[in-house]
């Protein structure tokens, strides 16, 4: 199957609202595809900037080629205040992964999104897909496995025999 590297790195955050009622603002993200969660990534705390956090934080994903054209794939970036009774939720971005790829395979620029739930928040980041690989099929055993891992998930077993 063809598919491509794709890098985001998640660089800063700037007028996040400050959700601690005291101490300082110590924030990560978590990225996703999605919102899998055997997608999720977390990038390191920043215990510094406070409602301006900087990371410059890569993070590497393979995309499928054919999945590039869907305009439902999203990176999901959630960002979170590290508390010790708690993280809470400051707010998030949904990148089209389409959009990125359309707009340009690799940027050289800082982008800039609005952080959906945190007033005048932003978030940069930088991108790039890189060229086109072929990736192996999963054999059918994998598959199987697959399936059987998330049928687990769901709270059933199912045990295959060899009686097809």
């Amino acid at each position: 199957m063809e598919c491509r590297k794709f890098e985001i790195i998640i660089v800063s955050a700037n007028n996040l609202p400050d959700v601690r009622s005291f101490g300082r603002m110590k924030v990560y993200a978590e990225v996703s595809i999605n919102g899998e969660p055997d997608t999720s990534k977390l990038t390191t705390v920043d215990t510094e900037g406070e409602t301006n956090p900087r990371w410059n934080f890569p993070l590497d994903y393979t995309i499928e080629e054919a999945s590039l054209q869907n305009p439902g794939l999203v990176v999901g970036v959630k960002l979170y205040c590290e508390r010790t009774l708690g993280d809470r939720y400051i707010g998030e971005v949904n990148i089209s992964v389409k959009g990125l790829f359309d707009y340009r395979p690799r940027v050289e620029n800082v982008l800039t999104y609005t952080v959906d739930g945190a007033g005048d928040g932003k978030l940069n980041i930088l991108y790039s897909f890189g060229n086109m690989f072929m990736a192996p099929k999963p054999s059918f055993g994998e598959k199987v496995l697959d399936v059987g891992l998330s049928v687990m998930e769901q709270g059933t077993l199912f045990f295959l025999s060899e009686d097809f």
